[in-house]
């Protein structure tokens, strides 16, 4: 089976909430790349990975559709599509970095296998060891009331994890922000803390030591990710377990993160380490020295939040409490049957490829016209 053809579509998805973070904020749409792999057996796969915030990363939704378009694409024309590492290896030489590029065709390269043997990606890649998760109750920045409300109206869903987002400069804002949700969720409740690197390392001090008396599960990425030395010293203080996020990219990321003692846990989104290889072989590194892996994205469509749920499904190192909760936040989508993530979980289902259909009226819906 050979891939005869790539498509790209740029597509913007209206959102019903704004969700803010340090490195930027979404107000009221998130920005998609959605990439159609065919093959000569006319089978078709997905693949959708949206435009991440500024802070985030140095890829934009224009970036991402040239380099599909005009690297990757003509670069796989005619290949064997069993061949996935050698697709994987493909794309990485004929154009480094842009993983968040190279993950929405090489999901949509999964997407198409998995569908022509008739399974799942999850069983494609050894699973399921689970078909459900709990999932963490995002909340990004805002006034200390609206946070608190929201988490409560969370936990009074069902949600038994809460996600804040912190990493303004007003650092005690922030604290008094986390104390006031643990305050009226109460101690049964976990609660992750994700500053998206937007502390300064003595700031970032100065709120891990506050956080451990508050009962937090983890602090994640507090500073640069580049900056080990400084993700190091605050996993030595011991007040909080400290989890890598924007430090992973790679599984020599994660090795470093491991020799340096940097993190005990490292976050997987699908988009960041660019698809379903590379995120394995991370998960691999972390099993192996025995640290916690989370996957999940925070925004996007149900479409990406479905491949982080077959990978999450597949592999028994992977926390049970993900954070694939993106769907939640948007007021469209991209797939026939979204998911609802109203009572904090989510299914893996029975079907096959990516588990989700792309509404094809949706994608033309939402497409950004020229």
């Amino acid at each position: 089976m050979k891939i005869v053809k790539v498509e790209a579509y740029r597509v913007s998805i209206p959102t019903n909430v704004k969700y803010a973070e340090a490195g930027g904020t979404y107000t009221s749409f998130v920005r998609s790349l959605v990439v159609r792999v065919h093959t000569d057996s006319g089978i078709k796969g997905t693949g959708d990975v949206h435009e991440s915030v500024p802070g985030y990363t140095a890829e934009t939704l224009d970036t991402m559709y040239a380099t599909v378009t005009k690297s990757y694409g003509p670069a796989l024309i005619g290949a064997e599509l069993e061949a996935v590492e050698a697709l994987h290896k493909t794309m990485r030489e004929c154009r480094r970095g842009n993983s968040f590029a190279r993950c929405a065709v090489e999901m949509a390269i999964f997407d198409v296998l998995a569908r022509s043997r008739k399974i799942s990606i999850c069983s494609m890649l050894g699973g399921p060891v689970r078909t459900e998760l709990s999932l963490v109750g995002g909340i990004g920045i805002d006034e200390t009331d609206v946070v608190v409300k929201r988490a409560g109206a969370m936990v009074a869903a069902g949600y038994r994890t809460i996600k804040l987002k912190v990493g303004r400069p007003e650092i005690q804002k922030d604290l008094a922000m986390v104390r006031a949700v643990r305050k009226a969720i109460g101690d049964d409740v976990a609660i992750r803390v994700d500053a998206n690197a937007g502390y300064s390392p003595v700031d970032a001090m100065i709120v891990a030591r506050a956080l451990g008396d508050l009962n937090i599960e983890h602090f994640e990425q507090p500073v640069a990710g580049e900056d080990f030395t400084a993700m190091a010293r605050l996993l030595s203080l011991g007040a909080v377990s400290i989890m890598a996020d924007e430090s992973v990219h790679t599984a020599q990321d994660a090795i470093r993160i491991i020799q340096e003692k940097a993190a005990d846990g490292i976050k997987i989104k699908i988009s960041k380490v660019g698809g379903y290889i590379e995120a394995r072989r991370i998960i691999d590194v972390a099993e192996a020295a025995g640290i916690k892996v989370i996957i999940g994205n925070g925004i996007c469509s149900s479409i990406e939040a479905a491949s982080e749920l077959q990978l999450a499904c597949a592999y028994p190192h992977v926390c049970p409490v993900a954070e694939m909760v993106g769907p939640a936040k948007l007021a469209g989508d991209l797939a026939e049957k979204p998911f609802d993530l109203s009572s904090g979980s989510i299914q893996l289902g029975n079907g096959i490829g990516l588990g989700v259909e792309l509404a094809e009226s949706r994608l033309e819906q939402y497409a950004i016209k020229p």
